[in-house]
């Protein structure tokens, strides 16, 4: 049984400490987190968001 937790861009943005019209530029411009389109309805993989945030990491 898969346990992929989906969230709503208004949660997702909150995550990302961005706006939802950020995700939604992002998604126009295939940029930021991978996402879901189920029935016309965006969700975003609780997962991928902690993924997307570890591979943004800048080291010096």
């Amino acid at each position: 049984m898969m346990d992929i937790k989906l969230i709503k861009p208004k949660e997702a943005a909150k995550i990302l400490m961005c706006s939802e019209r950020t995700l939604e530029s992002w998604r126009r411009s295939e940029k930021g987190p991978s996402y879901y389109k189920i029935e016309g309805k965006i969700l975003y993989e609780l997962e991928e968001l902690y993924q997307f945030i570890k591979v943004s990491k800048v080291s010096f």
